[in-house]
């Protein structure tokens, strides 16, 4: 592969990375491949990241799942997933904009009712809802900081690693 900055040559090595892009700064991705120009004065890394939809799509599920309240980024980054503009969002859920952005900012706490509401508009885009009992669970926990997260590629195919 060339280096799209100065077309020399690129080194590939298989990293971790952090993946902040997504808005969210607790994800993590392996599996993924770092291109390091060989040029000297252009030095330019490049990640490449394969099926970035399906790693979004596996995300929003981990989080709509979580036991722990939404924080802030989690509800702007299911919000977002979804396709939504905040004032889009608040039409649809029947709130104000100014209370989307609070939310999203931390000002002041989403309602239970509401945090599942995305939830489930987040899980039912994914396919249908089989197991309502796991409702009962969510934003059951307080939760005071992003836990980090990994996210594996394998074979084009990505998985969350519970263990890391």
């Amino acid at each position: 592969m060339k280096c799209i900055e100065c077309g020399s040559k690129t080194k590939r090595s298989n990293v971790v990375h952090h993946y902040v892009d997504c808005g969210l700064n607790n994800i993590y991705i392996a599996g993924t491949c770092k291109y390091k120009c060989t040029n000297q004065s252009c030095g330019e890394d490049e990640i490449a990241i394969p099926n970035i939809f399906d790693l979004h799509e596996l995300i929003a599920q981990t989080i709509a799942t979580q036991k722990h309240k939404l924080l802030p980024q989690e509800i702007r980054f299911l919000r977002t997933h979804l396709g939504f503009s905040g004032v889009d969002f608040s039409k649809r859920i029947g709130v104000a904009a100014e209370t989307i952005s609070r939310w999203e900012k931390g000002t002041q706490k989403m309602s239970l009712t509401h945090e599942k509401l995305l939830r489930i508009m987040v899980l039912a885009k994914l396919g249908p809802i089989r197991n309502y009992d796991d409702m009962i669970e969510f934003g059951a926990i307080e939760k005071k900081r992003l836990k980090n997260m990994t996210f594996v590629s394998q074979r084009n195919k990505w998985r969350f690693n519970a263990a890391a």
